[in-house]
């Protein structure tokens, strides 16, 4: 019988020109372990069978596995894996303090061309059994945090969905070592809102924020096309998205901010969370922009210890002035995801 203690996930890059050319893993992904399904749906074929049951046999036509990776206490360096097989591949980090390792990724995609994502073959499984799926991307990304009152623990979480070919019983690859990373401290996180691209990062709303939950939306899907396989082909690239969720405590900002969405007015909010410091460079640092409009504004949404707060949701849309939607950066002690 397998045990729990055993549980690991593991991953390795696929080489940009062989997706779906399944590879042994490199390293380990720290968080908690997800639940295995199947790749597979059969369908129970209804016929007039003469008797009183409507079907004998299944038939199973494609192959497609799904599932999330998830960290409740998220590092920086796990948010290359994701962003570089989601959003933007083929990102070179540059260093930032010549010596430091303070390596700066930008995965801000391109909005009129291909962000060619990368591929990874994920291994997962126990001490009895072990299974891999290869040709694996990333179609969403989420991270939230809030500020707790009491001098508690504030994780940042990342969960992050992909989807693979088929999942096929494995061998483990074995001695990799555990990982180690810069926990993102929601404390630490900070937010500005800007009228303009032009501006962004200049206007913090200080002292306010208590709590955020980020979504990305890659864009990325499998592409199922008549072949000798019952799995998907390859992938395309569609609509980039995001929204940006955000607690304050309740105040005059938010009133403002009410009437921004009351009037359908245009906004560029940056999202920073900043870590410790890279030897004498830089810190390890995330940092989410976002243009687009307030969905929604509710001005007392919520209540703590009699503080009123309030949640305002800014969802992405295309600017015509800035040209641009979202931009992701990742500055940390690693130049390598895979």
């Amino acid at each position: 019988m397998g045990n729990s203690l055993f549980n690991v996930v593991q991953y390795g890059g696929e080489a940009t020109a062989s997706k779906g050319t399944a590879v042994a893993a490199t390293k380990i992904w720290p968080g908690q372990f997800p639940k295995i399904g199947s790749d597979s749906k059969p369908a129970f074929i209804q016929e007039q069978l003469g008797v009183r049951a409507s079907t004998r046999r299944v038939k199973v036509y494609e192959k497609l596995y799904t599932n999330s990776l998830s960290a409740a206490h998220g590092t920086f360096q796990q948010l290359l894996f994701p962003l570089s097989c989601g959003l933007k591949g083929s990102v070179t980090a540059s260093e930032q303090t010549s010596g430091q390792a303070d390596y700066l990724w930008d995965f801000t995609p391109s909005l009129t061309s291909a962000n060619n994502p990368e591929s990874a073959t994920i291994e997962l499984g126990d001490d009895v059994q072990f299974w891999e799926v290869e040709y694996c991307m990333f179609d969403k990304l989420s991270l939230s945090g809030n500020i707790p009152q009491d001098g508690g623990d504030a994780p940042v979480s990342v969960e992050a969905g992909f989807f693979g070919r088929q999942l096929t019983a494995t061998t483990k690859t074995g001695s990799l070592s555990l990982p180690s990373g810069e926990f993102m401290n929601a404390k630490l996180a900070r937010l500005y809102v800007d009228t303009a691209w032009s501006g962004i990062g200049g206007t913090e709303l200080s002292n306010l924020l208590r709590g955020f939950q980020l979504e990305i939306l890659t864009g990325v899907h499998p592409d199922f096309t008549g072949s000798a396989a019952t799995y998907f082909n390859s992938h395309k690239e569609g609509e980039i998205s995001a929204m940006l969720t955000i607690t304050l405590e309740a105040g005059s900002s938010i009133n403002t901010i009410l009437g921004l969405q009351q009037a359908g007015t245009f906004r560029a909010a940056r999202l920073e969370i900043n870590g410790a410091q890279i030897g004498s460079g830089g810190t390890h640092n995330f940092t989410f922009d976002i243009g687009g409009y307030f969905e929604q504004v509710d001005p007392i949404s919520d209540e703590d210890r009699t503080d009123n707060l309030s949640t305002f949701a800014l969802r992405s849309s295309y600017d015509t002035t800035g040209a641009k939607l979202i931009q992701a950066k990742v500055k940390t002690n690693t130049n390598a995801w895979k």
